[in-house]
């Protein structure tokens, strides 16, 4: 299942457009690294929570308990990039 989301690089960044409801998402840097890896990793569909948080750990070495990566990871989840 493809998502329903167009992602363009800009800058250190990148822009995240929802078709389903219409709304636009600028990322920093570091989200867009995520962003790209998760999706990368997925071949363009949804992960899993666990998939997300080992994707956090092991690709990028980052924390998936930092408050930053909690943020993060629950907009991804309301975009639908993670699933349940």
């Amino acid at each position: 299942m493809s998502l329903a989301l167009r992602y363009r690089p800009m800058d250190d960044g990148g822009i995240l457009f929802d078709e389903t409801t219409w709304k636009t998402h600028i990322l920093t840097a570091s989200a867009a690294l995520i962003y790209e890896t998760l999706i990368e990793q997925s071949g363009g569909d949804a992960v899993t929570m666990a998939d997300a948080r080992d994707g956090l750990r092991d690709a990028l070495d980052l924390d998936p308990d930092s408050p930053d990566s909690i943020q993060l990871l629950a907009m991804l989840k309301t975009l639908g990039v993670i699933r349940a």
